[in-house]
């Protein structure tokens, strides 16, 4: 499970300060919403193959919500489509109660399917990812899928358009790499520079002589047709509070990996471990999302 803090004090430049209502998630079959645009089984299908190939790893009861309007059938018959394409494989995962879950990854063939349709889609630089991480950090990784689209739905709901997602295997390759470049051209000062710089480039901040990778960064356009950049973490128990507390200055939107990973944010940004101080009221109020 995921839990957001929500009243943070986001950065300006960072954009995450869009905050329309959200909708009860269900993975329960439902009526079909006469909101929502109609979509063809081959258009499902695609956005699919599309978020599963940017965010590397996404539970199948996520694909049932955001691609198949809550009709589990549907997903899975979507699923074993696009593994019998070769795009994508499904793997078996443990949540925080021990509780076993699906989970679709990208095949090779399924990334660079993902990313013609992402540029068919309107976002040509969106990079798309193959392979399963470590059974230990597929978890995680879900729970980003999670995150980011909460805020991409906000950044929606308030009239933005989302125009390119950056997970953090992309943010760190791209800074590692200008910083290489520049060590193997010049000096040890010289890659320290082009780290600072690349980390300019991509809005993030550094602290100490560190860039603060978030683990997404959603680009988008809001409605007034001005750029912004949205950062998105996924704290787990493990997480100091040090590192909870520079990445919550610099106006990321924070999450948490599980109830105690909950309560080490909680604990890092001045409230007890149920949120409170003193008896007081609850500094942070918390939205908690069952994997």
């Amino acid at each position: 499970m995921t839990a957001r803090m929500p009243d943070r004090e986001p950065a300006r430049d960072e954009g995450c300060d869009v905050r329309p209502e959200r909708r009860a998630r269900s993975g329960h079959r439902r009526e079909y919403d006469a909101s929502k645009p109609r979509r063809s089984f081959d258009e499902r299908l695609d956005g699919l193959v599309r978020d599963v190939g940017a965010f590397r790893a996404v539970a199948l009861r996520d694909l049932v919500e955001r691609q198949f309007d809550g009709h589990p059938f549907a997903a899975r018959q979507g699923v074993a489509l696009a593994a019998r394409q070769g795009l994508v494989e499904r793997r078996k995962a443990r949540g925080p109660k021990g509780g076993e879950y699906t989970v679709v990854v990208a095949t090779a063939a399924g990334a660079a399917r993902a990313e013609g349709l992402w540029s068919d889609a309107g976002r040509p630089g969106q990079r798309a990812f193959a392979g399963a991480v470590k059974l230990a950090e597929m978890g995680h990784d879900v729970a980003v899928y999670r995150a980011a689209g909460i805020e991409q739905a906000r950044i929606e709901a308030a009239g933005g358009r989302v125009v390119r997602v950056r997970i953090d295997a992309e943010l760190k390759g791209w800074l590692a790499a200008r910083s290489e470049h520049a060590r193997q051209a010049a000096s040890r000062e010289a890659a320290d520079e082009a780290r600072r710089q690349a980390a300019d480039a991509l809005g993030l901040p550094v602290e100490g002589g560190k860039v603060l990778v978030p683990d997404a960064q959603i680009e988008y356009v809001d409605a007034a047709g001005r750029k912004g950049r949205c950062n998105v973490e996924v704290a787990s128990e493990h997480y100091r509070g040090q590192a909870i507390r520079a990445k919550a200055k610099a106006g990321f939107a924070m999450y948490a990996a599980s109830r105690r990973a909950a309560s080490v944010v909680r604990r890092a940004l001045g409230g007890g471990a149920d949120g409170r101080r003193g008896g007081g009221r609850p500094r942070q109020e918390q939205e908690v999302i069952e994997l």
